[in-house]
């Protein structure tokens, strides 16, 4: 029977079969970056808690400065000095003004803060030499959020900015979910661990490495890493001691139609689910998705940059799925060619380029799938519709960052 899909209905197969990560953990705030929220986080005060002033200056009443110049200063009489950490203890009343340092509380009465510079810097007496209007270089109470307001929706990926708006929340801990566990198991008689000596015939084993980095960015914790060299024993053993362990089997190589080329031979015989065999993308068309003992597996091309297509296109979704996250969902965005692009192609295909001010290039004389180098200086994949023929500079195409 044939399981050959397009990528849109890979898609669809990878949203019906993998479900979210039941467990959830509350962990110390300090601890949260990367990891995904399992429940809205949620205002229980106003940030600031107070009106309070951005510089150092002068709260006053903005009446009483209305017609304030460097020729007719408004004269003022300074009821108090307040620091950041303290709060005033006397009102700004008419003709009344609260000498007043960054982040101090605006004293009642005060509807705005006159910058130093726009004064004598008086301690006793300040002459103002510039009117302001109401609320101006005043930060209102709650003007950041109020409150009960949603901060940050669940499935969100904490990152610095959201973490320092939880502490800003006064919120000392993140309910996230359970880290997933991945497995990644790199098939071929011909890969060798870096630090090795190559033998005649083999190469260094770049996708283990890179596979497992790129699920720690995605905030997923490699359980097991190994390298299975071509026979069916071992790799039945591998994929069943994967299962006990993971969330989620990578395998990568022995998915073409070779005679070493047994993963998904394995799979089948093994009992698994094979839910698609080879998707009508450029390259790494033989990747295939199985799932066994309620596992998803994702199995790869060896070739590296077809790797590297599929762990976004197809694992980055998989990620998504068993985090319930959007965040982790690839964004694709539209972007115009900054030069022909000639290689041909019936199905769609994805380059690696490098996008800048809405236009990207593609190294096209780098663009084998066994070359990772050119990737170094490329911050996006670019896909190019499967019309058979060549795209000319200045043709919008969508891309996905990196």
């Amino acid at each position: 029977m044939d399981k050959t899909v397009t990528l849109s209905e890979a898609e669809e197969l990878l949203n019906q079969w993998i479900g979210a990560l039941k467990g959830v953990e509350t962990i110390d705030l300090s601890m949260a970056g990367g990891r995904i929220l399992a429940t809205d986080v949620t205002a229980d005060t106003d940030q600031p808690p107070f009106a309070k002033s951005p510089m150092d200056g002068y709260a006053v009443r903005s009446m009483d400065i209305e017609n304030a110049s460097r020729e007719n200063p408004s004269m003022l009489h300074v009821v108090e000095k307040v620091y950041a950490g303290q709060f005033p203890s006397l009102s700004v009343g008419e003709g009344e003004a609260t000498r007043i340092m960054t982040g101090a509380p605006v004293p009642k009465g005060a509807d705005t803060v006159v910058r130093q510079e726009d004064t004598d810097y008086g301690e006793e007496k300040v002459a103002v030499y510039k009117s302001q209007k109401k609320h101006e270089f005043y930060c209102s109470q709650g003007e950041d959020f109020k409150k009960g307001d949603i901060l940050i929706r669940r499935g969100s990926r904490l990152d610095a900015v959201r973490i320092g708006i939880m502490a800003g929340a006064g919120i000392p801990s993140a309910t996230v979910r359970k880290k997933a566990r991945a497995a990644v198991l790199t098939t071929g008689c011909e890969l060798c661990q870096p630090g090795q000596r190559l033998r005649k015939g083999q190469i260094y084993n770049m996708g283990l490495y890179m596979i497992a980095q790129r699920l720690r960015e995605w905030g997923v914790g490699p359980v097991l890493c190994k390298v299975i060299q071509d026979e069916e024993k071992k790799l039945r053993e591998s994929i069943e001691e994967a299962a006990e362990q993971a969330d989620l089997i990578i395998t990568t190589g022995g998915v073409s139609v070779g005679e070493k080329d047994i993963v998904k031979q394995v799979l089948a015989a093994m009992g698994a689910n094979i839910v698609f065999d080879r998707i009508k993308v450029k390259p790494g068309s033989p990747s295939a998705f199985s799932m066994y003992k309620g596992c998803p597996v994702l199995s790869l091309s060896g070739n590296p940059f077809a790797m590297t297509v599929h762990m976004e296109l197809l694992v980055r979704r998989a990620v998504a799925l068993l985090y319930d996250s959007r965040d982790l969902l690839p964004v694709l965005e539209e972007a115009e060619l900054l030069e022909d692009f000639p290689k041909k192609s019936l199905h769609e295909r994805y380059a690696r380029g490098r996008v800048k001010s809405g236009q990207v290039w593609i190294p096209a004389h780098r663009e084998k799938p066994g070359i990772l180098s050119s990737m170094e200086s490329c911050n996006c994949l670019a896909r190019i519709p499967g019309e058979g023929k060549e795209m000319k500079k200045g043709e919008k195409i969508w891309i996905q960052r990196l």
